[in-house]
């Protein structure tokens, strides 16, 4: 699927990606969600010196400013309340690899310095330690938001904008490039049906007219969106052909909602309940029996997160998500009987 993705890219992006893996200065790959720039950090760090070393993602959006320092830099045993034991930090586990920063603009005001010191001099202090440690790690950041703006805004640090923006890689939007579609969409399709969970024998056709629809479309959530797009279609219409109406509705109908990712990351998750309750819990009971019970694969088709979909079944009752696993794991036995 990586090499898909890739493909996707324009020469331009993967010549320069490919260039910045013969240096080791730090990269800043900008771009809206969903748009492939984690596929695009893997191929600068697989195509350097340091391929066959570590390479770890580190969410800046999901890790809480107390914790920031110990996440990073790790800690010592006895340097607070429930250290048992050291522990090394991201840098200290990443040595010699790559660490990528992805929605470094969500990194917080207060950790900020702490990074850029690093940056500067390779070193690295573990909380409640008085001895650094020199690490040698390769930068790659990544970013929805305009950080020259935010720098305006005094929201992120000019020198640290400027150190990690030694070489800027821009990742067009899904909607810019319309003609990799195509190779997308099956490269997709392809992965879908090899899941174990699949209903699908085959990979699926897409008919010329849902290809058009496709390409038609503004895709807000990029190449994250396309594939929550197929999944709904292979889960709920297995088909040896995809057509328009098994399509999402707003794709299916040609809404262009061209409006831009600013940062929301559940903006490609577009859950909308119905009015009725009852046929929302129609609805998720059913994406469940097709999924066999697998949460994760019911959430993505039904445009909802995990975590919603959990909130949903504790709506329902046990009862009623007791039900749709037995009836999930009934179907699944038969199935294979057959």
């Amino acid at each position: 699927m990586n090499s898909v993705l890739l493909s996707s890219f324009s020469a331009v992006v993967r010549e320069t990606a490919i260039r910045a893996a013969k240096s080791n200065v730090p990269v800043l790959i900008c771009g809206e969600t969903g748009c492939g720039k984690t596929v695009l950090a893997r191929l600068i760090h697989e195509s350097s010196f340091r391929t066959g070393k570590p390479f770890m993602r580190a969410d800046c959006a999901s890790i809480p400013e107390s914790l920031f320092e110990r996440e990073m830099f790790g800690h010592t045993r006895g340097s607070f309340t429930d250290a048992k034991d050291s522990q090394p930090g991201l840098f200290e586990a990443v040595d010699r690899g790559t660490l990528f920063l992805d929605e470094i603009a969500e990194l917080p005001l207060s950790g900020q310095p702490k990074l850029l010191s690093v940056l500067d001099d390779g070193l690295v202090r573990r909380i409640g330690s008085t001895k650094s440690t020199h690490v040698d790690v390769r930068i790659i950041a990544a970013t929805n938001r305009d950080l020259a703006e935010m720098v305006q805004a005094r929201q992120f640090r000019a020198d640290l904008y400027y150190r990690l923006a030694f070489l800027k890689i821009q990742v067009p939007p899904l909607r810019q490039r319309p003609p990799c579609i195509p190779a997308l969409a099956a490269g997709i399709l392809r992965e879908l049906v090899s899941e174990p969970t699949s209903a699908a024998r085959s990979v699926p056709e897409l008919h010329p007219e849902a290809m058009s629809r496709l390409q038609a479309y503004a895709w807000p959530g990029n190449i994250r969106e396309l594939e929550q797009a197929l999944t709904f279609a292979v889960t709920f219409f297995p088909s040896p052909v995809i057509r328009p109406e098994h399509l999402p509705p707003e794709v299916a109908n040609g809404s262009r909602r061209a409006t831009p990712d600013r940062g929301d990351r559940a903006a490609t998750l577009r859950y909308s309940a119905p009015d009725d309750p009852e046929a929302e819990r129609s609805s998720v009971m059913h994406a469940l029996e097709v999924c066999k019970g697998n949460r994760t694969r019911a959430a993505k088709a039904l445009g909802m997160s995990r975590a919603t979909l959990w909130i949903k079944l504790r709506q329902f009752g046990s009862d009623a998500c007791t039900g749709a696993t037995r009836r999930a794991e009934r179907s699944a036995l038969l199935e294979t009987s057959a």
